[in-house]
């Protein structure tokens, strides 16, 4: 039902009409204009002569840079063409790469509207196609509004020395490194067209080429932040005077996206590190754990091109237009300078795996797949259980009422096991995020006190909560000034659930509903309870803010879930965040099989072979034009999916598979440290050696919508709940403003009598939330590819992949 929003009422073969709005020049004859599929960039059917201009790279609304890849199609054998920028000839930039198309980098771009035209002649006559492109700067803004302020500039400490202006670009950097045989470890090479050190190890491509472990970093900044670019190189073949080709690059790219969650403000720091996957375990942070555990070095290794930047690092900036728009940037700059890019897969956990789900829901096409773990679905689902969390952690230090640690658990949606003061998952959301609601408290340590807000002493000064940071989606309150906050807690019936199974009494039922209260907007205590702006819950819903009502189900996901419920700090990472997705697809989309779970002790270098061989099979049949390309995308991705990328329960050591030559886990997860690559020697000494060692089991299970299966990983790995699961909420967790109902004696199974009813009504004056309706303010369907505009702040529009056709 999801999908007829593309291109509703589009037949194929059916040319549009430019739009309106559609950004082009009016003083160039264009023809007409149709959409591209965004995940294949086909179209509908040319007519007989007809040629197309469109863009390769990325959008044509949303170019950066100043260049882009465009391509020319439609072009017969006996067809010339003259490809101009304005009025420039920049045909020569043009190559026949197939049959009917031809493709070049068109640079020299201004900011702003640009129009590349293509003449054609030929036997069938002269035809001219016309594409106007929008170029931003490679600093940004392009969709997230206009930029932050103050941003702090953080390349010195990253080793790139001073800014060369305010948006903190950097000169970008080249550097060469290798892998040792000797120390297992990336070394420098002083001089790249030297002879190779001795201790040089090789590595076998994913296309079976043998070449030296010798990796090129690229560093350089890309909307305001750092990028970092590896990728295998042969500079000593290839000579200092050749030009580097990408040549040994298989066209992947592996998106090494950042965890956390952090207001912004400030550049973030990054290390080649980042993007070679050799990390140093005695820094170890909750910004960079799980990213030891995504196989870095392998992808690497097998040809991909790794990429991390700063700005796709919550972490640094926990805004999710800022990350969509960077990964866009990033991914075009990759494919102007790189060359065409054939798939990108997203990694990485926690605030990186919330990205990966934002960008497949909001951004079809950017992401081929994603490789999520310690899932969470979005920041405005994940804020609700902060809140809720923070609301009941107080409340049990200030009630006068007795409390057993079970009862806490019952109305957290917790366990024994997770709800304990000793491994409390509320204490741990109260401790790591809950000062993202404090202006004063959230701010990351690069942002000097003496610029930071104080209601007394600094009124005007850096708010830095998580509101603050997203404050271009949000919105400000016209009466304060400050930006809306995405918070509320209005007819939220706290334990209900735990009042129907008998764990509470109806005293304590009565009690936290009553005394729960809410925050102010300083993030301090307060007695009433939070009521969100209803056009802030309706732009959350219309710009995917809240995923699941956008293109949700259209690329492949394999989610990595360890437990993490047993584990101090990283508890947060609850066992029931993949199924709040799953419970998504099935609502929008009607099915979960885009969508394979792996519980238990998994990494993404388990998982990226399966990863791989689902897109290899999707290549192999990708559909051709549809008027509802969502729908068949949703088809082929399912019909792709092997039976290894199903449900399954894994027991062993983390990332137990251990494949030599590529990647070997120490047993609790805390490290991954590169093997070598050749091990020949190991055939001679060690008889019957092989390099594929199982350390794990899996187990295929069918976990359905809530993960409460009989099978092993149900009754062994018990998934959690959230409070607001507890208090009624569905397995979605996507209702942020609840639609309010008058109170209903049946909803309590007889626990509560008519005063106590009486008394319900008096605390909830304006009735309860019935979750058994849409959220206030919903809507069907997000929008794709949202923008919120550059530099001048607009009302929340998707874009096209316009393409340009002749007459």
């Amino acid at each position: 039902m999801m999908h007829a929003r593309r291109a509703a009422g589009l037949a194929a073969g059916l040319l549009l009409l430019l739009s309106a709005c559609g950004r082009s020049d009016p003083s160039v004859e264009t023809g007409a204009e149709v959409d591209a599929d965004f995940h294949t960039l086909k179209t509908p059917p040319l007519t007989p002569g007809q040629v197309e201009l469109l863009t390769l790279s990325t959008l044509p609304d949303a170019v950066s840079g100043g260049d882009v890849r465009v391509a020319l199609r439609g072009l017969s054998a006996d067809d010339t063409y003259t490809v101009k920028r304005g009025g420039t000839d920049i045909s020569a930039a043009f190559t026949r790469v197939s049959d009917g198309e031809a493709q070049g980098l068109v640079d020299g771009l201004a900011d702003g509207a640009n129009t590349i035209a293509a003449t054609v002649d030929g036997p069938l006559g002269a035809r001219r196609v016309a594409l106007t492109v929008r170029n931003h700067p490679l600093s940004g803004p392009m969709i997230s509004g206009p930029h932050q302020t103050p941003f702090i500039c953080r390349g010195e400490e990253a080793g790139l020395g001073a800014p060369l202006d305010a948006d903190c670009t950097v000169a970008t950097q080249l550097q060469w490194v290798y892998r040792s045989a000797r120390t297992q470890a990336f070394e420098t090479l002083d001089d790249p067209y030297a002879a190779y050190p001795a201790d040089v190890i090789r590595t076998v491509t994913r296309d079976g080429r043998d070449v030296p472990f010798v990796v090129r970093i690229e560093s350089t900044t890309i909307n305001r932040g750092i990028a970092r670019l590896a990728v295998l190189d042969d500079p000593a073949a290839r000579g200092a005077d050749a030009p580097f080709d990408a040549g040994t690059w298989d066209h992947g790219v592996y998106y090494v996206f950042g965890e956390s969650c952090g207001p912004g403000y400030q550049q973030g720091v990054s290390t080649p590190n980042y993007v070679l996957g050799a990390f140093d375990l005695s820094k170890i942070s909750a910004d960079n754990l799980l990213i030891n555990l995504v196989g870095i070095a392998d992808r690497l290794g097998k040809g991909d091109l790794i990429v991390h930047n700063t700005l796709s690092a919550f972490g640094n900036h926990c805004n999710p237009m800022v990350s969509l728009e960077t990964a866009m940037m990033t991914k075009e700059y990759i494919g102007d300078h790189y060359g065409v890019v054939a798939r990108v897969v997203g990694t990485n956990g926690s605030g990186a795996a919330l990205q990966q789900y934002n960008a497949i829901n909001n951004a079809p096409g950017l992401l081929s797949a994603a490789m999520p773990t310690a899932t969470f679905a979005d920041i405005l689902s994940t804020a609700m259980t902060v809140g809720d969390c923070g609301l009941l952690e107080h409340y049990y230090a200030t009630t006068t009422l007795g409390w057993s640690a079970t009862q806490k658990a019952a109305v957290d949606g917790h366990n024994l096991l997770s709800g304990t003061p000793l491994n409390s998952i509320c204490a741990s959301w109260v401790d790591a995020f809950l000062p993202l609601l404090d202006p004063k408290r959230g701010c990351d340590g690069s942002v000097p006190e003496d610029i930071r807000y104080d209601a007394q002493t600094n009124p005007q000064g850096v708010r830095c909560t998580l509101q603050d940071g997203n404050v271009n989606i949000f919105g400000r309150d016209p009466k304060t000034g400050f930006a809306r906050r995405p918070l509320d807690n209005t007819g939220v019936q706290y334990g209900l659930q735990a009042l129907r199974d008998g764990t509470i009494s109806a005293a304590q039922f009565l009690d936290v509903n009553r005394r729960i209260g809410g925050f102010g907007i300083d993030g301090d205590y307060i007695d009433e309870r939070m009521r969100m702006d209803p056009e802030l819950a309706q732009i959350a819903y219309r710009i995917g803010g809240v995923i699941g009502r956008g293109a949700l189900a259209e690329t492949p996901v394999l989610d990595h879930a360890p437990y993490l419920d047993l584990i101090p700090v990283a508890n947060i990472h609850e066992s029931v965040r993949p199924f709040t997705v799953r419970a998504r697809l099935d609502k929008y989309s009607g099915q979960t099989a885009t969508q394979g779970i792996w519980r238990g002790v998994v990494t993404q270098a388990d998982g990226y072979p399966v990863v791989e061989q689902w897109l290899d099979t999707l290549d192999t049949m990708q559909p051709p034009y549809s008027a509802d390309a969502g729908a068949a995308h949703m088809a082929a991705v399912t019909a792709a999916k092997p039976a290894a990328a199903n449900d399954h329960c894994v027991f062993g050591t983390v990332g137990g598979r251990l494949e030599l030559p590529d990647a070997i886990l120490l047993p609790l997860g805390l490290a991954q440290l590169p093997l070598l690559p050749s091990v020949e020697p190991l055939y001679e000494l060690v008889p019957g050696f092989s390099v594929d060692v199982p350390l794990r089991v899996n187990i295929p299970e069918d976990f359905g919508l809530d993960g409460r299966d009989a099978g092993v990983c149900g009754l062994a790995l018990p998934v959690v709940r959230t409070p607001r699961m507890v208090a009624g909420m569905p397995m979605s967790d996507d209702i942020i403003r609840c639609q309010l109902r008058a109170i209903d004696p049946a909803d309590y199974d007889g626990k509560l009598d008519d005063a106590q009813l009486a008394e319900l009504r008096a605390i909830f004056p304006d009735g309860v939330c019935d979750f058994s309706k849409p959220a206030a303010e919903d809507v069907a369907h997000s929008l794709l590819w949202p923008s919120l505009g550059g530099a001048r702040l607009e009302s929340p529009h998707g874009l096209r992949w316009r393409v340009a056709r002749s007459k």
